[in-house]
């Protein structure tokens, strides 16, 4: 009994002493866990400073991440500073925009809590290098204020490495051309006249198209149709209307009246639509070519029709038109007349001038045949 006491103490001691074994292994384990999870386990620098106060001193430790970047690219500096818990930690920016190492945004404080005997801040810096190489970053001192003492605590001793985004043989690269110092403001009408050169082309273009398409038709009248052509036309185009059989009599006289008076205007150079019927007579004088009794009749009934409302049968209508077209085929024809007449003597005129030259080059020709007189000798 006295052994089986004795062995049951040995193994109970044995277990104990396995179990304090096992929790310090867990212990260090979980130490090692919190170390490697905290923001600074990256190789931090952790530096010491005494301060005025007795037995009080502040830590301060930095971390840069990413170690290594390219030119322009934002990495953070984070800065870690434990303080005592009335202490005032006033932390410091670069205020050069121009350095090689700047800031991209304000710092970002943290306030990690106050624990026994002190309190610990983290400082965020988003930074940007823009040179290449080993660059110091050069962040000014932190001040550290506790009551009336001040501690300073250097910051300007992180580093970090900016690569080349070059290839490696960059001598076939041609740097971009110098800025202008000032940029050349170019006026608005400078810019856009080649756009305004061509809607004005186009608009030309437009306005000769839509002008010869209207006067298209006008002009190939002209050329094809002679005023007594055309005088038929419009009088065959009336009767086709029968405007006399639909109850219009006044108007198919007004309208073969309008035609004779066009008709006039394009055979006499002194005739106008604008004039009146007696101005009109009066004009044409003593033309020998025009009815004058036949042209005051028909003008005199016809002001009747259109302006005294004087009524007029079909009947009456149809014979007005008919010496309206007669009077168009007698003026046409004395015309016709007066152009073969001056054809004519224009031709004996011609034909005159051409007998009296060969009369005159036979005379000449007959006088170069004539033998010379003897009297030309006997001088001698």
């Amino acid at each position: 009994m006295r052994r089986t006491g004795r062995h049951l103490r040995r193994v109970g001691q044995a277990n104990h002493a396995f179990c304090g074994a096992l929790s310090a292994l867990v212990a260090a384990a979980l130490v090692a866990a919190t170390v490697c999870a905290a923001p600074l386990s990256a190789q931090p620098v952790d530096t010491a400073f005494p301060s005025a106060r007795s037995g009080t001193r502040i830590r301060a430790g930095s971390l840069v991440q990413p170690d290594t970047v390219e030119v322009g690219d934002v990495f953070t500096y984070v800065v870690t500073v434990a303080v005592p818990a009335d202490a005032r930690v006033e932390w410091p920016t670069i205020a050069d925009s121009a350095a090689v190492v700047a800031m991209r945004g304000p710092v970002k404080v943290i306030d990690e809590g106050t624990k026994i005997g002190g309190r610990r801040e983290r400082g965020v810096y988003t930074l940007s290098a823009w040179d290449v190489g080993r660059l110091a970053i050069s962040m000014p001192d932190m001040i550290v204020r506790m009551g009336a003492s001040v501690v300073k605590v250097p910051m300007g001793d992180a580093t970090i490495f900016v690569r080349s985004v070059l290839p490696g043989d960059s001598t076939q690269h041609r740097p971009k051309p110098a800025r202008e110092l000032f940029p050349r403001v170019v006026p608005w009408w400078q810019q856009w006249w080649p756009a305004m050169l061509v809607l004005a082309a186009l608009a030309i273009l437009w306005w000769m198209w839509r002008r010869r398409r209207r006067a298209g038709p006008a002009a190939v009248g002209k050329v094809t149709l002679d005023p007594y052509a055309r005088a038929q036309h419009e009088f065959a185009r009336l009767e086709r209307f029968g405007l006399a059989d639909a109850g219009e009599a006044g108007r198919f006289v007004a309208l073969s009246l309008d035609v004779l008076r066009w008709y006039l205007v394009a055979r006499l150079p002194v005739a106008s639509l604008s004039l009146t019927s007696d101005e009109l007579i009066a004009v044409i004088g003593d033309d020998p070519r025009v009815p004058h009794d036949r042209l005051r009749s028909l003008l005199a009934d016809a002001d009747a029709i259109k302006f005294a409302a004087h009524l007029v049968s079909p009947k009456r209508a149809r014979e007005l038109a008919a010496a309206a077209r007669h009077i168009v085929e007698h003026i046409e024809g004395a015309e016709q007349a007066r152009r073969a007449a001056e054809e004519a003597a224009r031709r004996a005129a011609r034909e005159a001038a051409a007998r009296e030259a060969q009369e005159g080059e036979d005379r000449a020709r007959r006088a170069s045949r004539a033998p010379r007189s003897p009297t030309s000798g006997a001088g001698r």
